[in-house]
């Protein structure tokens, strides 16, 4: 498989990967928010069951207080009145909102009356009732404590929520001893179920507490199941506490959650559809990459036949003609000191004129490696005729100062080697460029980047590996202004720092076309004007007596 083809499939793995993930995705997204509206949904469903339950008590409570703040009651239960309870409870009406019995009680608790509304079919009895709320030792405290308002609440009976309302039975102006109790229930039966049923439009079911549910201090008062994707419902339960804030019984309830089976479908049709055209993209970038690259290597080829039919003189200079050189001559130096070091240890004879030989030949060829080196900075630094006339004088310049500052004598020849080169990565801009003019940002950026460029050049060459240190560095400033790492102070190498004063005596020194030559005091003046911004203070006075120095001699 070719390259081209190897990036046009890993492209198109890679694109449908990231598809794949974008669709697991808003997939998860998508069922997380059904899955949370389904559950707010039945939390709020759950709330209204037990908000209708409630609000049965209290409608409940409303029409006993009705009857048990009347003075007919009051009289009857008093003895004065036997005959009030034929006339006053209409079965009809008691029938259609959902009483199912009524039953007086005198101060004792005893049954003084009582009548039963509940439907022939309905197991309900004013008696058993009467059992069920009664059984509760915790009524019976209420019962004797019981205020004006009286109580309304939930009893259970046979796992079956009974709802009652218990008033003592007062005159209409609300005075008077009290002459009884009134007790009103109305249970959860087929009807009463129904019609909240059709309100909802969502089935529930009521399961009455444990023991041990009854006993928890930190029983929930809701919880919903967990949703799972492939079950179409929703189920959840909520907590009814009576009127003694025990827990009585859970309403229980399950409705279909929210169906997103088809926005998911149309989620992955849509990804297919981008899956389809990323294929299509990545055959028409091999297709174009197959064209670019088919482009290039019929220039290329036609590049070569032209360059077969008008070979290239002599006469022209390039980088790697002259690093060719170099290293013939680095290479036949060493092969000259190795054979004289390997006859040395080896005890073999060399007389004196094979030595002499040995050595001219060493003397010469380190010349002629330097000679073509200057040769090679000369013609590749950029600039006029003027300013590359100099290179030589500067590097020359250069290493006498190096060696006044104290650097070692075998180094010297590194400094001698970095001023040469100092602006070979000059080649890599643009000839056009007029670097007196005010550059752009952009040109600007693309300047400062040489020093970089000569620092590579220099590594790609054996002999020049290690004098980087002047080109890389001397445009370094010492007020830290300079570039390409704006270092300050001492931290800028001290051939370098070396190196930039002579680059700037040489500058204001060299005789230009249609300029007034400075003066050596001038030259002096203009010099010190530059300490401590872009020049070493000390240095730059260390160079000027150096000069004096020369002058005097």
């Amino acid at each position: 498989m070719t390259i081209r083809k190897k990036i046009s499939v890993a492209l198109g793995i890679t694109m449908l990967i990231l598809l794949l993930l974008l669709d697991l995705i808003f997939t998860g997204v998508l069922r997380t928010a059904s899955y949370q509206a389904s559950k707010e949904r039945m939390i709020r469903d759950l709330s209204r069951v037990v908000g209708l339950i409630n609000a049965e008590a209290q409608t409940l409570s409303a029409i006993s207080a009705t009857w048990a703040y009347s003075d007919s009651t009051w009289h009857y239960l008093m003895g004065d009145n036997p005959n009030f309870a034929l006339p006053f409870f209409d079965k009809n009406n008691l029938k259609e909102v959902g009483i199912s019995s009524i039953i007086l009680l005198d101060r004792q608790l005893k049954v003084c009356l009582q009548r039963d509304y509940s439907t022939p079919n309905e197991p309900s009895s004013p008696e058993s009732e009467l059992f069920t709320i009664f059984s509760n030792p915790k009524n019976k405290e209420i019962v004797e404590n019981i205020s004006e308002g009286g109580i309304s609440g939930i009893a259970l009976r046979d796992n079956e929520p009974i709802l009652f309302a218990l008033k003592p039975i007062l005159t209409s102006d609300m005075r008077g001893p009290i002459a009884g109790y009134l007790l009103a229930t109305s249970p959860f039966n087929l009807e009463f179920t129904k019609k909240m049923v059709d309100n909802l439009n969502f089935n529930f079911t009521i399961v009455p507490t444990t023991e041990e549910e009854k006993t928890d201090p930190f029983i929930q008062d809701t919880v919903i199941n967990k949703i799972n994707h492939h079950n179409p419902l929703v189920s959840g339960r909520m907590l009814v506490k009576d009127h003694t804030g025990s827990p009585s019984f859970w309403v229980r309830a399950s409705s279909p959650r929210e169906d997103t089976s088809d926005v998911e479908k149309k989620m992955q049709l849509l990804f297919l559809a981008i899956a389809a055209c990323v294929v299509l993209l990545c055959c028409g970038f091999d297709f174009v990459l197959k064209r670019i690259l088919y482009d290039r290597i019929k220039r290329l080829q036609e590049e070569a036949e032209a360059i077969q039919e008008h070979p290239r003189t002599n006469e022209g200079i390039t980088t790697d003609h002259f690093k060719d050189e170099i290293t013939d001559l680095q290479r036949a130096i060493t092969d000259v000191i190795a054979y004289k070091d390997y006859c040395c240890k080896k005890n073999i004879g060399i007389d004196e004129i094979r030595l002499m030989v040995y050595e001219r030949f060493a003397t010469h060829a380190t010349h002629l490696c330097l000679k073509t080196l200057e040769t090679v900075a000369t013609t590749l630094t950029p600039g006029d005729e003027g300013f590359r006339s100099c290179i030589t004088r500067k590097a020359k310049l250069t290493e006498r100062f190096c060696h006044r500052l104290g650097i070692p004598h075998n180094e010297l020849i590194f400094s001698y080697l970095g001023a040469l080169f100092s602006k070979i990565g000059l080649i890599s801009t643009p000839q056009k460029r007029d670097i007196s003019a005010e550059l752009t940002a952009e040109e600007l950026r693309e300047f400062q980047n040489y020093p970089l460029v000569s620092k590579d050049i220099m590594k790609s060459v054996d002999l020049l590996r290690s004098s980087t240190m002047i080109p890389y560095n001397w445009n370094e400033n010492w007020d830290g202004t300079g570039f390409p790492n704006g270092k300050k102070g001492d931290c800028i190498p001290i051939e370098a720092r070396a190196y930039a004063i002579v680059h700037e005596w040489s500058e204001l020194s060299r005789l230009k076309p249609g300029i007034r030559t400075a003066s050596p005091d001038e030259v002096k003046a203009a010099l010190r004007t530059l300490k401590g911004t872009r020049l070493d203070p000390e240095m730059v006075e260390e160079f000027i007596s150096m000069l004096e120095e020369k002058q005097d001699e």
